[in-house]
C-alpha cells in the first residue's frame, strides 16, 4: 500500500468514531480498501505468485490494522526514552519503520525482526548504553520545554505522532466552558484540534476565582478528541476529571478559564 493511500485510510479511521453515521465515510473506507486489494492482487499475479482473492483481502486489511495497533504511548524527557505500545491482537514487524524525534533531525530506523507482540511495550532510549534499541546519541534529544515524536511505517506513511509541552500548544484549546449549573454540572471542555496525541501530564485548568485543576501523570488527549473537567461530577466517558468542588466555580455573569502546560505557560484562554 503506497504512503498516500495508507495515510488516507489512517486519517479516515481516526475520525471514524465521529463520522460513524455518515454514509460517505463508509463508502470512502470501502473504496480505499477495495482499490488497494485490486492493486495487490494484480501485483501478485504479475509476479507469478500463487494467490487468491481472500488472502489479498486479509493482507490489505491487516496493513490498516497494524497501523492502528502501534502507537507512541509515552515520552520521558527527563530520563530520555520513548515507549511504543501494541494495543492490537496481532504481531507487527517494525522492520523498516522510522521513529523521528524532535526537530533536530534525530531518527531511528528499526532493524530486521523488530517484532511487537500484542499488548507489548517497546522502549527506545537516547543513549546506546541504555538499551538495544536507541538513537545512539551522546547528548539529550528530548527538549524539556516541549517536543514531538513521529512514527512512520516502512512506506513512510505517518502512523502516530506524540507531542508535549510547547510543541502541543497549537494543537489544544479550551473549546467551551459550561457555566450553567442548572443544566447538569459545570465543566471546562478541552479539545485536540490536531492529529497528534497530546500528553497532558502536569497541565492545569485555572480560573479567575483561584480555582485550579492539575491533570495527573499519564493523562493524554487523543487526536481530534476532547476531555472535560467537571466541577463536582466525574464522567469517565469524557476523561474522568473533576475539581471535586461542591460549590459553583464558573459564574454565569462572566469569567475566564485558562489552560496552562506543565511549566505554567499559557496554552489557551476562554472568556465569556
Amino acid at each position: 500500500m503506497d504512503a498516500i493511500s495508507k495515510m488516507s485510510l489512517i486519517e479516515l479511521s481516526r475520525h471514524f468514531a465521529y463520522l460513524q453515521n455518515s454514509e460517505l465515510c463508509w463508502q470512502r473506507l470501502e473504496h480505499l480498501i477495495l482499490q488497494q486489494c485490486k492493486e495487490n492482487f494484480v501485483q501478485a499475479r504479475q509476479s507469478a505468485q500463487e494467490v487468491d482473492a481472500m488472502s489479498v483481502w486479509w493482507q490489505t486489511c491487516f496493513e490498516l490494522l497494524s497501523a492502528h495497533q502501534i502507537q507512541i504511548c509515552h515520552v520521558n524527557y527527563r530520563e530520555e526514552y520513548i515507549e511504543l505500545f501494541n494495543r492490537g491482537p496481532a504481531i507487527v514487524d517494525l522492520h523498516g519503520w522510522k521513529l523521528c524525534a524532535g526537530d533536530q533531525g534525530q531518527s531511528l530506523v528499526f532493524p530486521r525482526r523488530t517484532l511487537m507482540h500484542p499488548q507489548e511495550k517497546l522502549t527506545i532510549t537516547t543513549s546506546e548504553h541504555d538499551s538495544t534499541l536507541n538513537f545512539a546519541s551522546a547528548r539529550p534529544i528530548w527538549n524539556n520545554r516541549g517536543d514531538s515524536a513521529t512514527l512512520l511505517d516502512a512506506s513512510w506513511a505517518e502512523i502516530c505522532c506524540w507531542k508535549y509541552g510547547v510543541a502541543a500548544h497549537c494543537e489544544v484549546a479550551i473549546s467551551q466552558v459550561h457555566y450553567d449549573r442548572a443544566q447538569h454540572d459545570e465543566y471546562v471542555e478541552i479539545a485536540n484540534l490536531g492529529s497528534a496525541w497530546v500528553d497532558l501530564s502536569g497541565w492545569s485548568v485555572v480560573g479567575d476565582k483561584s480555582q485550579q485543576f492539575e491533570f495527573p501523570t499519564g493523562a493524554v488527549l487523543r487526536p481530534q478528541g476532547m476531555v472535560r473537567v467537571y466541577t463536582s461530577l466525574c464522567h469517565t466517558q469524557t476523561g474522568g476529571f473533576s475539581f471535586n468542588s461542591k460549590q459553583a466555580l464558573w459564574m454565569r455573569e462572566g469569567g475566564e478559564a485558562c489552560l496552562l502546560d506543565y511549566q505554567s505557560r499559557l496554552v489557551s484562554k476562554f472568556s465569556w
